[in-house]
């Protein structure tokens, strides 16, 4: 299964991997095979938002093309195939909608810029149901985005990662004590640390995971309308989220208030 925290680039179909390999001009037959991939992307695609996840089958996608079975089975070798090309496709287009969003706030105010991350997030969950569905709200084994240099492509959830270091970098904030943490979980955040690059320690990444868990817990909570039971605007509460989260990466750790105090 795919997360939003791993490279999918190993289960895009062979149609894809050659289209990224190729050098120099393309022959008639690549440019045939690439334009069909590129269909069978989109016939896909467009069964999702129009029927759901459950109508992404082989089946429904060939009927719809006019294709045989055995025809797309030359593009890509299986279903799960199929959906990680559709993945690769929503992450890639979400991650640069994204950094547009971030990119609207200067890197003076990195606070700022994670907010209007999460708000983008946010809307075009909203926008796009069937999409977010297929991609986020499935059981996956979750794996850490990937740090620049590591010679592995960064994935969506590394979007927000690089947020963290900036505002981390530009001020400290009051982060959880590692030595208040079950030590379990310390070495746990510590593999983690090691695997983006040991760019933020274990108690920061936590507030990472933490500011994550509350994002894709309150959009997925408002995508599948789980809160209109309580007749609460959705956005207003997701407002409220956000100003909290503001406030607790912009509160410095007591050493520094005890300082400034003396």
């Amino acid at each position: 299964m795919l997360t939003v925290f791993t490279s999918v680039k190993g289960v895009l179909g062979r149609g894809i991997v050659g289209r990224m390999t190729a050098t120099g001009p393309l022959t008639r037959r690549e440019r045939v095979r690439e334009t069909t991939t590129v269909e069978i992307k989109r016939t896909a695609r467009e069964l999702l938002v129009r029927e759901g996840p459950a109508a992404l089958t082989l089946r429904a996608i060939t009927r719809e093309m006019g294709l045989t079975a055995p025809a797309l089975y030359r593009y890509f070798d299986s279903h799960e195939e199929v959906v990680g090309a559709v993945c690769h496709d929503v992450l890639d287009e979400l991650t640069q909608v994204l950094q547009a969003a971030r990119d609207t706030v200067g890197t003076d105010d990195p606070v700022g810029r994670l907010m209007a991350t999460c708000r983008e997030f946010r809307r075009w969950a909203l926008a796009h149901p069937r999409e977010f569905q297929l991609t986020f709200a499935s059981a996956v084994d979750a794996r850490p985005p990937k740090s620049p240099g590591t010679g592995a492509d960064l994935s969506f959830g590394a979007v927000f990662l690089e947020i963290f270091v900036e505002i981390w970098a530009h001020r400290r904030f009051a982060a959880p004590d590692e030595g208040h943490l079950p030590p379990d979980l310390v070495r746990q955040l510590r593999r983690f640390s090691a695997a983006v690059g040991d760019r933020l320690p274990p108690g920061v990444l936590l507030a990472y995971l933490s500011g994550w868990v509350r994002l894709y817990g309150a959009v997925t909570i408002e995508v599948f309308g789980h809160l209109e039971f309580a007749r609460i605007d959705a956005g207003a509460m997701f407002e409220a989220m956000l100003a909290d989260m503001s406030r607790q990466l912009t509160t410095p750790p007591r050493s520094t208030v005890g300082s400034a105090a003396r």
